[in-house]
């Protein structure tokens, strides 16, 4: 049997090659320049999921990548945010992803134009492609126009990074936003007079039917205090890390939300 006789071939991960011997494996180490690198980057650890804030259903992803991308990087990555969009409903799964892009970025006609024919290509239902407004500033002509284009296509627009800036109260009344994201870690202290001009806010913010999320959920005090506040969605370490995209097919609820599932069932 012939193939008994080959040499065997160790395999490694996709960016390095298999060799067939220790020797091999030794001049591979050698000429192969020693940089540090994100363990999580090339396993595409960037889709953050979005939960109910019992954290017992699925409702969203994150896509980070976009949170520190450049001008020139946003089109790459949201091509591939939409692409995983595909990937999830080829397995029957119906998730929507939000977008996070600069104001700056959406000021830019070429950028909004780009971000256009994506979205046209991709041929998805409406409500799966959010976009998430980062470092709020001014409304002004262009951003008028882009956010009208965007509109047009079906796109839902969220408020990240929600501080309570007059600025951003009046980008959300003028476009009708979809919903406002606030970090939680700016109401932990609740009697702080921040947390409770934040806490009005999102009184507020429901009158005008805007859904509610909690970013950086860390402690179960976190959580307790989403229940008290009425907050829709939740997510942070505490709900669910950050994960790939094909493991997003296999979620159904967040880690607190198995906890109090066996809790439950236990009595």
């Amino acid at each position: 049997m012939a193939w008994k006789n080959k040499p065997f071939r160790q395999l490694r991960d996709i960016e390095q090659p298999y060799w067939e011997s220790p020797k091999h494996e030794d001049q591979f180490a050698q000429a192969t320049p020693r940089n540090v690198v994100d363990p999580l980057a090339y396993r595409g650890i960037d889709f953050e999921p979005i939960f109910n804030r019992s954290g017992s259903s699925l409702k969203g992803v994150l896509f980070r990548p976009l949170l520190s991308a450049s001008s020139s990087e946003v089109l790459r990555y949201c091509m591939e945010g939409i692409d995983a969009i595909h990937y999830w409903q080829c397995s029957n799964r119906i998730i929507p992803l939000i977008l996070p892009i600069k104001v700056t970025d959406l000021k830019i006609a070429a950028c909004v134009d780009g971000l256009c024919d994506l979205i046209l290509n991709s041929r998805l239902p409406i409500g799966l492609i959010n976009i998430g407004f980062l470092h709020h500033q001014d409304i002004d002509n262009e951003l008028t126009a882009a956010v009208t284009k965007l509109r047009r296509l079906g796109v839902l627009f969220h408020a990240l990074q929600f501080d309570g800036n007059p600025n951003t109260i009046k980008l959300i009344s003028q476009f009708q936003f979809e919903a406002v994201h606030l970090d939680v870690s700016h109401l932990r202290e609740t009697s702080s007079l921040s947390g409770t001009q934040l806490i009005d806010q999102i009184h507020l913010l429901k009158k005008w039917s805007c859904k509610t999320y909690f970013s950086n959920v860390t402690f179960v005090r976190d959580n307790e205090l989403a229940y008290q506040l009425g907050i829709d969605y939740c997510y942070g370490s505490l709900m669910l890390s950050p994960v790939n995209r094909h493991q997003i097919i296999h979620i159904q609820d967040s880690r607190i939300g198995k906890a109090l599932f066996s809790i439950q069932t236990s009595k």
